[in-house]
């Protein structure tokens, strides 16, 4: 009995020593944010860089526009809350929502349907963003009914009940990617909200928790000596501060980043890189984008979230 105690107690401690010795943790990457998750300005959500580069599986959940609390929805981390017309399901038939505690689905950028998966009032439904012309966003529940499946008739949905999201359930064990706040800067949105949102999204995650915190972006415009840089920047070292390790910083590439993607900085590009921004050469060809990267930009991100997942064993 006792040299049985004794393997097991080695057993345990070499699996914490060496993780990938007996590793049955979810390998899923999942990826929440806003338009600089899905990779606007590049050809790719960075993400995908990152699953390839690890050789995992990979989840993106981005909408571009969207600020720190509707991705904290999306994630999980704040509960969804819905109302609908007439209080319950009309058999298999969409009802509309009248109230939602946030249009988590909504951006004020496009007028793409969105549709997530989940569970109302014990039933497996949809629910759909969709926008009607002059009246602005409409939701809508319909529930999911098996093939032969009698649909759900006067079941109840009480005012405010939770609307529990599919895919934030499954992603709980996986490893979470979070990019929140870069619209909540630009909307001059008090920091508070971006670091609740973040925070709620790291609790909802099964522990042990394996996630990243990724810093904010800073804008073409936002240099060194600039008011929003320096709020930027402040808010940054509050993120370092607090995760640490898990933290993703958004400085400059540093020359051995720029040489790893076989990037060559131009004079301009050291001159942005001086005043603490991503090189020209590393955003966009549209110049009126002041906010993404091209996908030169977003391979430094993914190396470097890459990197981050390798040094801590995710």
């Amino acid at each position: 009995m006792l040299s049985t105690v004794l393997l097991s107690s080695c057993d345990n401690l070499l699996d914490k020593i060496i993780p990938s010795r007996k590793d049955n943790r979810d390998k899923t990457l999942a990826f929440f944010g806003d338009s600089l998750t899905i990779g606007t300005g590049g050809s790719r959500p960075f993400g995908e860089w990152v699953g390839e580069t690890l050789g995992r599986p990979v989840q993106n959940d981005g909408i571009n526009g969207q600020v720190a609390l509707s991705i904290a929805i999306r994630q999980g981390g704040v509960p969804l809350t819905v109302s609908v017309t007439g209080g319950k399901f009309n058999g298999g038939e969409p009802v509309a929502v009248s109230k939602i505690n946030n249009e988590f689905l909504s951006t004020p950028l496009n007028g793409n349907v969105y549709t997530r998966t989940g569970t109302l009032a014990g039933v497996k439904c949809s629910i759909t963003r969709t926008i009607i012309p002059n009246s602005g966003d409409r939701y809508t529940i319909e529930p999911i009914v098996a093939e032969g499946a009698e649909p759900p008739v006067d079941i109840a949905i009480p005012d405010d009940s939770v609307f529990e999201l599919e895919d934030a359930v499954r992603l709980k064990t996986a490893t979470q990617i979070l990019w929140y706040g870069r619209n909540d800067m630009t909307e001059g949105k008090p920091s508070r909200e971006i670091l609740a949102a973040i925070q709620s999204s790291i609790d909802y995650i099964t522990e042990p928790r394996r996630f990243l915190v990724l810093g904010i972006l800073p804008a073409i415009s936002e240099v060194k000596g600039t008011s929003r840089y320096a709020r930027i920047t402040a808010f940054n070292d509050d993120l370092a501060l607090t995760y640490r390790d898990s933290y993703v910083a958004m400085t400059p590439p540093t020359a051995s980043e720029m040489e790893a993607i076989g990037y060559t900085p131009t004079t301009q590009d050291q001159n942005r890189i001086d005043q603490g921004n991503f090189p020209v050469g590393m955003r966009p060809a549209n110049r009126t984008d002041e906010i993404h990267l091209n996908n030169q930009g977003y391979q430094i991100i993914a190396n470097r979230v890459a990197q981050k997942i390798k040094d801590l064993k995710y």
